[in-house]
């Protein structure tokens, strides 16, 4: 016994097999373990990428169709919603810094993740993880000059400056975007989905460069093809010519309740005209203003609706000495809208409401036209704007589908919100008329933006 007591043979063969399950214990939590946080940082990959590509989907296509398009990318990455995961994707966020926010897009990830060694030895055959990210669109260069199908030609010019905004088009064709070497050409930068004439001559400066076959640009402004047409009564005091002896002989919607309809109608052949403050509806019937000393008003909103009967509805103001609209908005709409035309003014002021009072829809804008209708052509504009002496304009423009012609125009007191969104836009012959958006938040106007996609949470 006393030999036996002493003998120390098998002695670490005993130890081992008391330690050994520990052992294997703690190699099974770090292999496991190990396991654990590599698929964790695969799902957080997958949930960040899936929830970028929602955000960037969101930019040019329906909520729906980003909310696919984060379960898609979630499932090329290997966490599809079935079996040992559940995916979640969700437009606004349910939770977190950006709850509510419809412009944020969470991706949620959750996997169960089976443990051979932790099962075998511990009895916890699985783990599971659980990873989250938000990402929404970011703005990072302000657009001044967009054309939403056609190009956008600027040209026989001595100085072209659009000060901290750039030009875009989502053409895709060979010269979306046409600049000639005529003069001095400056701008933040030029994205289009097609390509670039122009933009590497000598004569282009651009502070960021330029974009070709970029996606294409959002439209802020595409909530105004759903402007709803108005259709009142039409007046029974009909009257072709407006001579202004008085206010009263063009009354507002407001007054009577009525629109002027079926008619080619005329403000014209006196001095100053003065017009009430208020809503003029026109319907299949067209509006000139001319051969007037000056015409003003303060909180006007001309509304011509055309449905391809009678007259067409069109908007012209041409040969005044001076035409004075603040707080003003021209809009053409239903089916089959005209042309506005601002042609041969001396001196024109036309700046936007901050809230319009007959539709919030019209805020921050100076001209709308539905997106039907005839789209125009270089020698038949949808809108021209030349031969003004001396304009001021203060708004939004938003011409989609149509042919937009600026030339001859200079601004001595250069404007800080003319964003311009139309269908094609030629600019020519400009002189002291710089393009600009930096007062655009002020003036309750909104801007198109090049704006990429960003993790936020």
């Amino acid at each position: 016994m006393r030999r036996l007591r002493h003998d120390r043979r098998g002695a670490t063969a005993l130890l081992f097999a008391v330690s050994a399950t520990a052992l294997l214990g703690v190699v099974a939590l770090a292999a496991d373990g190990g396991l654990l946080y590599l698929v964790q940082q695969r799902a957080q990959s997958a949930a960040d990428t899936a929830a970028i590509a929602a955000a960037s989907a969101a930019e040019t296509r329906t909520r729906d169709a980003a909310l696919a398009a984060g379960i898609e990318v979630a499932g090329l990455n290997g966490f599809a919603g079935s079996g040992d995961t559940t995916l979640a994707v969700r437009n606004p966020p349910a939770s977190g810094v950006f709850k509510d926010n419809m412009q944020a897009y969470e991706v949620e990830i959750r996997h169960r993740q089976p443990l051979a060694m932790a099962g075998a030895l511990l009895g916890q055959p699985e783990g599971e993880i659980g990873v989250r990210a938000v990402a929404m669109l970011k703005g990072t260069t302000q657009v001044c000059l967009l054309a939403l199908n056609g190009t956008v030609s600027v040209a026989s010019f001595s100085k072209f400056s659009a000060q901290g905004c750039a030009l875009g088009a989502n053409s895709t064709g060979s010269g979306a975007v046409k600049i000639d070497n005529s003069g001095s050409f400056s701008a933040q930068g030029v994205v289009t989905a097609g390509t670039c004439s122009g933009c590497t001559n000598r004569n282009v400066t651009l502070a960021e460069g330029y974009q070709e076959q970029a996606p294409a640009i959002a439209n802020p402004y595409a909530r105004l093809n759903n402007l709803t047409a108005p259709n009142p009564p039409c007046t029974t005091t009909n009257p072709k010519d407006f001579t202004f002896n008085t206010r009263a002989q063009m009354p507002p919607y407001e007054q009577t309740g009525t629109a002027f309809c079926n008619q080619a109608y005329k403000i014209g052949s006196d001095s100053k005209v003065p017009l009430d403050a208020g809503t003029y509806i026109f319907h299949n019937a067209s509006l000139t203003i001319s051969s007037l000393s000056e015409l003003t008003c303060d909180g006007c909103t001309f509304i011509l609706v055309g449905t391809g009967t009678g007259t067409t509805a069109s908007f012209s103001a041409e040969n005044l000495s001076r035409f004075l609209c603040d707080n003003c908005t021209v809009a053409l709409l239903g089916s089959s809208p005209g042309q506005v035309n601002f042609t041969s003014l001396s001196s024109a002021r036309i700046t936007a409401p901050r809230v319009n009072s007959y539709d919030p829809a019209l805020n921050g804008m100076i001209i709308v036209r539905s997106d039907s209708g005839p789209t125009g052509s270089s020698s038949n504009p949808t809108l021209r704007m030349s031969s003004l002496s001396s304009i001021a304009l203060l708004g939004g423009i938003y011409v989609p589908n149509g042919y937009t012609r600026i030339t001859n125009m200079s601004a001595p007191d250069p404007s800080t919100c003319l964003p311009i969104v139309v269908g094609t836009l030629e600019i020519g012959q400009l002189s002291n008329f710089p393009f600009d958006v930096s007062g655009c938040p002020a003036r309750n106007t909104a801007v198109p933006e090049i704006r990429v996609p960003r993790l936020v949470e």
